[in-house]
């Protein structure tokens, strides 16, 4: 009976570490209540989009569209997790990623982008499938429990990560994988931000100045 309680229970860890960081739950259990409140702390953001996700959803069956969603995601989440990040969640046909919560990263940019970079190498040559775009910033977030009546989510809240939508949505306009915001650029150590590729401001919707 211990022994086939204990296989339950195993399993039960394995299938809801499928579907909640490992990092997080234990972010979660240490914590508590106090993540309620929340915390203030520093993260890059990151997120990465399919780009033609409206055409190619036309042409192919619905069933084929989350084949080739969970192909990308799988390729996708163990490079970000490789870099210490993590999912924070699933949004349709594209994901937003956390660096620097909920254990704290000095260099979260540098990771992110270390991050993106290997994502689009290792997207690029994919016959029949969508391209894809990644867009970087960083900032404060408050990061905690979101909900009520004993449903919550442990997610990220604040300008940063609206932001790095934004600039996500910005490579269909300036035709690259991956943009970076002048917020992540500053972070980053001077090495690797010289390898970068100025390009020039843009508006963002709801944003007073550009970016």
């Amino acid at each position: 009976t211990m022994v086939a309680g204990l296989r339950d229970r195993e399993h039960i860890r394995d299938t809801f570490g499928a579907y909640v960081d490992p990092s997080v739950a234990e972010h979660i259990l240490a914590r508590g209540p106090a993540l309620t409140d929340g915390e203030e702390v520093e993260i890059t953001a990151m997120f990465i989009d399919v780009r033609g996700f409206t055409g190619y959803s036309e042409t192919h069956s619905a069933r084929e569209v989350v084949a080739m969603l969970n192909r990308l995601f799988e390729l996708v989440v163990p490079i970000i997790a490789g870099h210490g990040g993590h999912v924070d969640k699933f949004i349709g046909d594209g994901l937003l990623a956390v660096f620097g919560t909920p254990a704290p990263l000095p260099d979260h940019a540098g990771r992110a982008l270390a991050a993106a970079t290997e994502i689009a190498a290792a997207t690029e040559d994919r016959p029949g499938e969508p391209a894809i775009g990644i867009g970087l910033n960083s900032g404060p977030v408050v990061a905690g429990n979101l909900g009520g009546s004993g449903r919550y989510d442990f997610s990220v809240i604040g300008d940063v990560v609206n932001v790095a939508a934004r600039v996500e949505s910005s490579t269909r306009h300036t035709g690259d994988t991956i943009l970076v915001s002048e917020h992540t650029r500053r972070l980053l150590p001077p090495s690797l931000a010289r390898t970068l590729t100025e390009r020039p401001a843009v508006p963002l919707k709801g944003k007073t100045t550009p970016v």
